[in-house]
């Protein structure tokens, strides 16, 4: 009876361990097979990260230099860092801390300590949370200053242009308080939330901002807080891209969000499903979509 059990318990523990080597054989190959497009000189390239529940992307301007919008939680530390290292990265010429939350500056620490940062961007709000602390820990050691986000500032990297669209005001909730940032480059145009409701995308509409986009990256892991009909009719994206985590404690993405999406006939990925997600833009306009699965 016990040989069973332990015979047993020895299948489940291969089964386990087969496919963690298998999800971490397919992350390496997406990565090493599409190195050389992903780093070509005249292409602009934005990576969706797949780090769980939260936000972390990579874009890449045409001189392979490197603006960070977010580093994910804790948990996606390793997964992050190798993707770096991959790519051979060694500067970011632009950090953006879009709010405080963990599951968006888990990794900031880290990436502020190992790599050269030439400047970092967030809003001017404030937590008490040990991960907070750790960013401004590894802020203050690299002598790195932090600029606020304003609204209407506009920061060119090598050819890609980046607007801040929000915050508006002064909101209460940090997840309102999202830095919203439009990435433009030969004349697409991704436009990347954080974590607002639909009261900030109102805002937004109110205040005729241009939020018109190619490319959404859906707000607060398809909450349904978020993503209104309004916003979308605005914003008109041909492709919606949901950083979320499998099996989260949220029900992210929700239903109706999906569903709203999906009235709008636009194309949905997300990481929980994609995995890791490439949207390379070619100077004449073009944009390829790779994905990890």
């Amino acid at each position: 009876m016990k040989k069973r059990a332990l015979l047993v318990l020895l299948l489940i523990f291969i089964l386990l361990f087969s496919a963690y080597y298998s999800l971490i054989n397919t992350q390496e190959s997406f990565w090493q097979n599409n190195l050389k497009e992903f780093l070509a000189k005249d292409v602009c390239t934005l990576f969706f990260l797949d780090v769980g529940q939260g936000d972390s992307i990579l874009i890449k301007s045409p001189e392979n230099r490197f603006i960070l919008v977010d580093s994910g939680p804790n948990t996606a530390e390793e997964r992050i860092l190798k993707i770096f290292n991959i790519l051979n990265i060694k500067t970011f010429d632009m950090i953006i801390a879009t709010h405080p939350h963990e599951d968006h500056i888990g990794n900031m620490d880290k990436v502020i300590s190992n790599f050269d940062v030439k400047k970092f961007y967030t809003i001017d709000k404030t937590t008490n949370t040990q991960t907070f602390e750790d960013m401004l820990k590894a802020l203050k050691e690299k002598g790195l200053k932090i600029n606020i986000v304003r609204s209407y500032d506009r920061i060119s990297i090598n050819g890609v242009l980046l607007t801040f669209l929000s915050p508006l005001k002064d909101y209460e909730d940090l997840n309102d308080s999202s830095a919203v940032t439009m990435v433009e480059f030969a004349k697409r145009r991704v436009l990347l939330t954080g974590d607002i409701s639909k009261d900030v995308e109102y805002d937004m509409i109110r205040a005729n901002e241009d939020v018109r986009a190619d490319v959404l990256k859906v707000s607060h892991h398809g909450s349904y807080a978020a993503t209104s009909n309004s916003f979308l009719k605005q914003v008109n994206p041909k492709l919606a891209v949901i950083s979320v985590g499998k099996d989260n404690p949220y029900g992210h993405p929700h239903d109706s969000t999906l569903k709203r999406l999906k009235n709008y006939r636009i194309k949905v990925l997300t990481t929980m499903d994609n995995g890791n997600i490439a949207v390379i833009i070619s100077p004449d306009g073009s944009v390829k979509v790779l994905t990890e699965r």
